[in-house]
């Protein structure tokens, strides 16, 4: 991570948090292994929010890791790429990927409100952030599983499995005429481009994830998995399912995107 926050954020998705939440001594285990008082900051996104607000069981048992341990909801793509535009522009000094924290928190020794998630997901804020997590990962997953269809990407459709970084340049040109609204004939800064590091992760990981394997079955889950897999460069740990970490993984080594990121998946904590 090289946004300089004065914070290590621990990226947990929401199949990691429920285990942690329901299985043994597994907590006491995160909890040891980063201790909320040396500035770890547990993290998710509005995608696990969601899930977990949707869940009566979940929702319990996730009230106490999250009076246990400091919490904050981070952005992912495409709001978080709309911070590192800002960051190219001069407007911002760090791409802080923090969008709400919770009320209340106390460290030294004392929890947390117990009903501090009750009064979170209350917020105005937070109940519009999930009211568009639903209808945008389904819209944005039939886009995506028509994409070879489209004009720009049709010349490699039939041999896609062979094109990873043909794809990969054609994707984050289409993202930034189509999310971004540049203009077709402009030339893109290559420089400045890799500074958009939440849609480069997402080129690979639509890649790995929807077309390396043409027999492989998709479904509006692994949008999911690719959007919050776009929030990695801007955090310390990354703990998810193995799937997404072995494509990080990939692509870890195909550039310098996250390089000091830690990788995990759920026996690693064990």
């Amino acid at each position: 991570m090289d946004n300089l926050l004065p914070y290590k954020l621990i990226y947990l998705d929401t199949n990691i948090v429920s285990d942690i939440c329901k299985t043994g001594d597994l907590i006491n285990k995160f909890i040891t292994r980063y201790p909320p008082d040396e500035d770890y900051l547990l993290s998710f996104s509005t995608y696990t929010l969601y899930e977990i607000s949707k869940s009566d069981k979940f929702f319990s048992l996730f009230k106490k890791l999250y009076s246990l341990f400091p919490c904050v909801i981070v952005m992912s793509y495409f709001p978080l790429a709309l911070k590192e535009i800002e960051l190219i522009e001069g407007k911002n000094e760090v791409v802080n990927p923090i969008m709400l924290a919770p009320i209340g928190i106390k460290i030294e020794g004392k929890n947390m409100n117990p009903d501090s998630l009750d009064i979170f997901l209350n917020k105005s804020v937070v109940k519009e952030a999930l009211l568009n997590v639903e209808s945008y990962t389904s819209a944005y997953f039939e886009e995506i599983s028509q994409l070879l269809n489209h004009v720009d990407f049709i010349g490699i459709k039939n041999t896609i499995k062979n094109k990873k970084d043909v794809f990969v340049k054609k994707f984050i040109r289409y993202e930034m005429r189509v999310r971004f609204l540049f203009p077709d004939n402009r030339e893109l800064d290559s420089t400045k481009l890799k500074k958009i590091k939440s849609l480069e992760v997402l080129a690979y990981s639509i890649y790995y994830k929807f077309f390396s394997d043409q027999n492989r079955k998709v479904s509006v889950n692994d949008i999911v998995d690719v959007l919050i897999m776009t929030t990695v460069p801007y955090v310390h740990t990354f703990i998810s399912e193995r799937n997404s970490i072995d494509i990080l993984k990939k692509v870890q080594k195909q550039t310098n995107l996250f390089n000091t990121v830690n990788l995990l998946i759920l026996s690693d904590l064990r």
